[in-house]
């Protein structure tokens, strides 16, 4: 009975941690969609294309000073929670990895100040960009992997929403600000919503009973961090350019109209699949402390452990499917033919969810040079795959070369899995 009642309480847990990430998610790309579409109502659309250029740019530059390190460091604290291990020793982890990503936000902040000392910059791209760099500089202390790690990520996922908000009500308030002002306004904003983030993420530390403490990082946890990190993001940052890619690809062969349904289906497919991202992410602590009790488990037993996000994509896919139907039956023109696109498109997010689902199981393992190289191998192929046939698929295209990305990460890291070798 004991156990019956600390699987209930796990199981419990977990909807927690996943309503509230979905919260945080929603709260945050909501309020950004919500002002962004107030905006376009007051045809305010010169403000909306600037923010939304840099806004884009700079979430880059989070995404690289993060550079996968939630999901590294995460592994690290569920494997030494699961080994016993002590409290200093899991904040030595923290300030290894907070190592890499200062070094990070230095190169960041150095080569935003020598772009805006030595080129003619828009007033509002020169205001925005010095005012996000200490954004830059707060976030490489971030806390969301120790919190992941603590099986605490709903947490995480809802301070992750501040810097969204803020940036939100600023542009909401630079509507009739002149241009400079308006860029040290948005920027400023979203650095004070990371530190705010940061803050909110400590104190909850310390309210589960983990003060923040010093501990001296060692030179070859250091080296390890370096070279781990660098993997992930040689498999994270090609991702982030690939939509950016197809984009250019579909204005370049294309049009407007097959670029403007790309656009609308990614936003949907992107928000379905970060949905069961998050599934992802709250069953990864667990899948290491299974790993850690018995190496040898086979890929069919990780994947089952992952059943739940799994589930979540096979539901999102149904609805968006159905969705399909209901607006065709009562719609006309693009909205019809974009949503028989999106239609088909949906099948991405489960080819995504098989695929991220034994990336995962490489994370587990340990081996993130494999993880970073079948992304980077699936990314350049299905680029490449999109630009020679764009003109004769048309936009079906993108369709395929997603299906071609997803197929190569899910064959090439069942086969390293399977294999059982360190890549």
């Amino acid at each position: 009975m004991p156990q019956s009642g600390s699987t209930e309480q796990g199981a419990f847990r977990r909807l927690v941690n996943l309503g509230l990430l979905i919260g945080g998610f929603g709260a945050g790309q909501g309020s950004i969609f919500l002002a962004q579409s107030y905006l376009v109502a007051t045809g305010r659309t010169e403000l909306l294309a600037l923010f939304g250029t840099h806004f884009s740019f700079a979430m880059l530059g989070i995404i690289a000073v993060e550079a996968g390190s939630l999901t590294i460091l995460a592994a690290q604290i569920a494997r030494l929670l699961h080994s016993g291990g002590e409290k200093r020793d899991l904040w030595r982890l923290y300030w290894e990895t907070t190592t890499f990503r200062v070094t990070m936000a230095a190169l960041l902040i150095v080569g935003s100040l020598l772009t805006v000392a030595f080129l003619p910059l828009p007033a509002f791209s020169r205001a925005y960009v010095m005012s996000i760099l200490p954004a830059f500089a707060v976030w490489a202390f971030n806390g969301a992997g120790f919190l992941d790690g603590l099986q605490k990520s709903g947490v995480s996922g809802l301070t992750g929403a501040i810097a969204y908000v803020a940036s939100a009500i600023s542009l909401v308030l630079s509507l009739d600000l002149d241009s400079e002002t308006a860029g040290y306004v948005t920027g400023g904003a979203l650095s004070l919503g990371y530190s705010v983030t940061v803050l909110a993420q400590f104190t909850a530390l310390s309210a589960f009973g983990w003060r923040p403490a010093w501990a001296r990082p060692s030179a070859v946890g250091i080296r390890k961090a370096f070279i781990e990190e660098s993997s992930m993001l040689m498999g994270l940052l090609p991702g982030q350019l690939y939509f950016r890619a197809q984009l250019a690809i579909s204005s370049l062969f294309l049009g407007a109209t097959p670029t403007a349904m790309l656009v609308y289906s990614k936003q949907i497919i992107g928000a379905a699949s970060q949905v069961a991202a998050f599934a992802r992410r709250i069953e990864f602590p667990r899948m290491v402390q299974a790993l850690e009790r018995n190496p040898s488990l086979g890929v069919g037993p990780l994947m089952m452990m992952q059943k739940g996000s799994f589930a979540i994509a096979s539901v999102l896919f149904l609805g968006v499917v159905a969705t399909s139907f209901v607006v065709k039956a009562f719609a006309s023109g693009f909205s019809v033919e974009a949503w028989t696109f999106l239609a088909l498109f949906s099948v991405t997010i489960l080819s995504e969810s098989v695929g991220q689902g034994l990336v995962q199981g490489l994370f587990a393992r340990g081996r993130i040079h494999g993880a970073g190289v079948a992304r980077l191998t699936a990314v350049v192929a299905a680029t490449i795959f999109g630009y020679a046939l764009a003109r004769s698929l048309g936009p079906q295209v993108f369709i395929l070369s997603d299906l071609l990305s997803h197929m190569l990460v899910i064959s090439l890291t069942f086969y390293w899995l399977k294999r059982g070798d360190r890549t």
